[in-house]
């Protein structure tokens, strides 16, 4: 089996067939070993093109980061070679976070599913919060947001990157939902949209990725 097939059946199983979050959670811990191997390998682009469109939002270097929903870290290895060196992961997935922790690229590791409930990180911790897709079928959710904008410093910046199909399909994103929920907090002043993008993720047709790119006001 090709690497792009491996990785299509494994985010099959994760958005269509696991209801709950021990579930999606322990398909995480027992890909962890292979993951970069087989993302890379299927030709997916996203960790690269988001670290290239966040290091143009956020040039200091010395700011610090939150990968959120960071896995085994491809996005925060982007970042590292942008010259970025005060980041930190969090993710639901423990041993995703151990083949994190090898790579010597991330400060602190926070293992926690994310649900309404806020999280144990202090008020205007960081500069910057990147996002690379978190947001799929059965785990990220709108109701996260409130929480970014509360952990990340006014004047800094959040980069929010999810497959153009679940805004399209997964109920909960489409029909203008998750997007609506963008604006309310647009229209309340928390954040200012300073871009909505997307690029082509590789890999698989469906891999459109979509961009969202916020300032905290």
């Amino acid at each position: 089996m090709s690497f792009l097939n491996i990785a299509c059946e494994k985010l099959n199983n994760i958005t269509s067939e696991v209801p709950d979050a021990d579930g999606k959670v322990k398909i995480y811990d027992d890909w962890a070993e292979t993951y970069d191997e087989v993302q890379i390998g299927s030709g997916y682009k996203g960790p690269e093109n988001s670290a290239n469109i966040f290091s143009s939002y956020l040039a200091n270097t010395d700011a610090r980061i939150l990968d959120f929903a960071c896995g085994t870290g491809r996005v925060a290895g982007e970042l590292f070679k942008h010259g970025y060196r005060n980041i930190d992961g969090l993710d639901a997935s423990q041993k995703s976070l151990d083949v994190a922790a090898k790579k010597n690229i991330m400060k602190e590791l926070i293992c926690v599913w994310v649900d309404d409930k806020a999280l144990k990180i202090a008020s205007d911790s960081y500069d910057g919060l990147v996002c690379v897709g978190g947001f799929m079928p059965g785990q990220l959710h709108s109701d996260c947001f409130d929480e970014w904008i509360r952990i990340v410093k006014p004047g800094g910046i959040i980069v929010n990157v999810l497959r153009q199909q679940w805004i399209d399909e997964y109920p909960p994103y489409a029909n203008n939902q998750l997007e609506d929920d963008v604006k309310k907090l647009e229209r309340s002043m928390k954040w200012e949209l300073i871009k909505r993008d997307e690029f082509e993720g590789g890999g698989d047709k469906t891999w459109t990725m979509a961009v969202f790119i916020h300032k905290i006001l």
